[in-house]
């Protein structure tokens, strides 16, 4: 069973590395619950690193020295998921010449991880709910039902709340799912972990590759640190992975980055264009006007979302009172405008 590892403030859990507080309360909250046998839900974009979680809850688990398999529902066709998730008989299809095991038989004492459990059809979705609460398993094509047990991890990079609400995700499975949500935060929001991560890759490709241990210059270090990582950990690694492979020299450069990571654009969130002439009070003006829209004139919600006290939103209509949404400059600022998606004028 492994433990949570403190090196000069690093937190090492598996193959996971962190120091910031949103990395150490992933590290505690996998610790506290890898004991139990509850069913466990990864969320977060992808390449944040659900798949390292999973297995690091297996391995902090009492379960740590049975089985563990992995199954990403993305990647298997509609008509095999029950098959592959339960089994099946010899003659159930076409194809299938003999009996075979599922992987939750395989997964027998241990932990079965299911990745991209957002893309499950709903007839599986069906069948998965009934083996999560009978714990019984019954291969496609037969009649014998086994009974399994198994600690189920699933993982998914999509809103599964909003799949519920629009009928696309059983509800009673979501929430036989959900007992314990763990969140894998974006690497973009854990910007200090880069430098100790890059460190990592790059020990690891460097023995990997055969390569004399490499270092980016400073120049190349800012930038790594302050790009927006679309692709999270896994677009980083794959980043290190290719500078060390094709680098020149032993110190990593600018030069030596993808040439899609060096050219592409910065983070669209630090590239707004906003109206011309448009000045910080009246930008107030527009985003509480968004909010009273979106909120459909619920000022208490719309205060909530906004960070602020009702009274204070109070005050800032009162002084608002009959403005028609100028600008300092005289220009009209454009309510509907695109950049902030205004649909109509506030109650």
């Amino acid at each position: 069973m492994q433990t949570i590892q403190l090196d000069t403030g690093v937190c090492r859990l598996g193959a996971m590395v962190g120091r910031c507080e949103a990395m150490r309360v992933v590290f505690d909250q996998i610790r506290r619950v890898a004991a139990s046998d509850v069913t466990v839900l990864l969320t977060g974009e992808s390449g944040t690193g659900k798949e390292l979680a999973a297995r690091a809850l297996h391995d902090c688990s009492p379960r740590c020295d049975g089985p563990y398999s992995a199954v990403n529902i993305a990647a298997l066709p509609d008509t095999l998921v029950e098959s592959e998730l339960f089994g099946h008989a010899k003659g159930a299809f076409t194809s299938a010449g003999a009996n075979r095991c599922g992987r939750f038989e395989a997964a027998h004492r241990g932990t079965l991880f299911i990745d991209e459990i957002g893309d499950l059809v709903p007839a599986s979705q069906a069948k998965l709910l009934r083996v999560l609460e009978d714990r019984r398993i019954t291969p496609v094509g037969s009649n014998d039902a086994k009974e399994v047990d198994v600690r189920v991890v699933t993982a998914t990079n999509r809103n599964l709340e909003h799949m519920v609400a629009s009928g696309k995700f059983r509800e009673d499975l979501y929430y036989r799912l959900n007992v314990v949500a763990i969140r894998l935060p974006p690497l973009r929001s854990r910007r200090e972990d880069i430098r100790l991560l890059s460190r990592h890759f790059l020990r690891q490709s460097c023995e990997a590759n055969h390569r004399s241990p490499c270092e980016p210059d400073e120049r190349l270090w800012k930038f790594l640190e302050s790009y927006h990582w679309p692709g999270n950990v896994r677009q980083l690694r794959n980043c290190i992975e290719s500078m060390v492979v094709l680098a020149r020299s032993t110190t990593l450069s600018v030069d030596d980055l993808p040439a899609m990571v060096r050219t592409s654009p910065a983070d669209p969130a630090t590239q707004v264009k906003l109206p011309d002439g448009l000045t910080l009070e009246a930008m107030k003006r527009l985003v509480v006007r968004q909010m009273l829209y979106r909120f459909a004139g619920k000022r208490s919600e719309a205060a909530r979302s906004l960070g602020i006290s009702q009274r204070t939103l109070q005050r800032m209509l009162k002084r608002w009172e009959g403005d028609q949404f100028r600008t300092e400059g005289g220009s009209q600022a454009v309510a509907d405008s695109k950049q902030f998606a205004f649909t109509g004028s506030a109650p």
